[in-house]
């Protein structure tokens, strides 16, 4: 077994988050699950994983954190460091989705995604880093998608929030080196998860019926996707969860940028993350950088 971290994980109440949060237990760290509504929508998913938790004697707390508050990350998060002391690891995996043409959403759905895939995080990462400065130590997980790497036809809202929550990843990972901490990408193909059943519905359907290819290509594109969801070889969420155990065991300052995972739309996502590393460490050299090839 690893050595036991405290680990604090966003959006932990289904999917990614839930089987993160397990995994890590059995693994023998302190987990901290976060999600909405621990004592409202999310009551029965709360005590669901703490009762999985106590039965096998693993140690998963839930915490009330919605990403999009300040106040309450902030008071999540001091719930956790008032419990265990600090944050070894940092999973922002809290997200939603909205699949159609761009023209289709509100100005207002487009800030309610980027307020959880983006800001979220942000929120998050703030409340965490003095303490993680301070101990000179630490772990940043951005849970972002190949769809943060590419992109499709009508998914331009949500791949541009996950281009951006990318972004943050990287930029993350430049600045906080010093400090001895790591910053990494997780980028998921897609799997099986609760999560299309909370996708978000474009606020103008008239202007969606404008895009008579909408219907057809994105039918088409899903259809495809949605048999290789199924089977005993399909991808499994809990793939998401090795994933992060392999990289949160790996050493400090050796762990990848960016893990791509999965086998549905992931097609030439890792050349592309190759290409892109040669790229930035050219550009990182021709503005006097090199010391920040790392």
């Amino acid at each position: 077994m690893s050595t036991s971290l405290n680990v604090l994980i966003t959006g932990a109440s289904t999917g990614f988050g839930r089987e993160t949060a397990q995994l890590l237990a059995a693994d023998g760290h302190k987990v901290f699950a976060s999600m909405r509504g621990v004592k409202g929508k999310n009551a029965e998913a709360a005590q669901a994983i703490e009762q999985w938790a106590n039965d096998r004697s693993l140690s998963i707390k839930a915490v009330e954190i919605d990403v999009t508050s300040e106040t309450s990350v902030n008071e999540g998060v001091a719930l956790a460091l008032e419990d265990a002391g600090h944050l070894d690891v940092v999973i922002n995996n809290a997200g939603i989705v909205g699949f159609g043409p761009m023209e289709a959403f509100s100005i207002e759905q487009a800030q309610q995604i980027f307020d959880v895939n983006v800001f979220g995080s942000l929120r998050v990462n703030q409340a965490v880093l003095p303490g993680m400065r301070q101990r000179k130590s630490g772990l940043i997980i951005q849970i972002s998608s190949v769809g943060g790497r590419i992109a499709l036809p009508f998914h331009g809202t949500y791949n541009a929030s996950k281009w951006a929550s990318e972004a943050i990843g990287e930029g993350l990972h430049y600045e906080l080196v010093s400090h001895g901490i790591d910053s990494v990408i997780v980028e998921p193909g897609i799997f099986g998860t609760e999560i299309f059943g909370k996708t978000m519905a474009f606020a103008k359907p008239e202007i969606g019926e404008e895009y008579a290819e909408f219907n057809k290509d994105q039918d088409v594109m899903f259809g495809q996707a949605m048999k290789n969801l199924e089977g005993d070889d399909a991808p499994k969420p809990v793939w998401i969860a090795d994933a992060i155990k392999k990289l949160i065991n790996l050493p400090a300052g050796q762990r990848p940028l960016r893990t791509v995972v999965g086998t549905v739309l992931t097609a030439g996502v890792s050349t592309l993350n190759e290409h892109q590393e040669t790229a930035q460490r050219e550009f990182l050299s021709d503005v006097g950088l090199d010391s920040w090839n790392k």
